[in-house]
């Protein structure tokens, strides 16, 4: 027996604010990505760490939380340095916008 109650009905999906890569890395075929997107509906700041396509992390910073959002970032790149990763340069990326 199925349900006719959808608590979505009705509702229109937003589209995601567009992402913008900061830093690439890889390692043993690997790739490792760190994306940024813009939070406009709570004047925000989202990192997003993804690996082989799959996502890892995502921290959001808001508010009082602005200022921390630099210090985390440089953070989880250093632990990709740490880990042997190699930083790829972004000139030598051809990244179309993505979402």
């Amino acid at each position: 027996m199925s349900s006719d109650f959808t608590p979505f009905k009705g509702r229109t999906a937003a589209a995601p604010e567009p992402t913008r890569l900061l830093r690439r890395f890889t390692k043993s075929g690997s790739i490792a990505e760190i994306r940024e997107r813009t939070l406009s509906g709570f004047q925000g700041v989202e990192f997003i760490v993804f690996v082989d396509r799959s996502l890892l992390e995502s921290q959001m910073f808001h508010g009082r939380r602005l200022d921390q959002y630099r210090p985390a970032l440089e953070a989880r790149a250093k632990q990709f340095s740490e880990n042997g990763w190699t930083d790829v340069p972004l000139a030598a990326i051809d990244d179309p916008v993505a979402s």
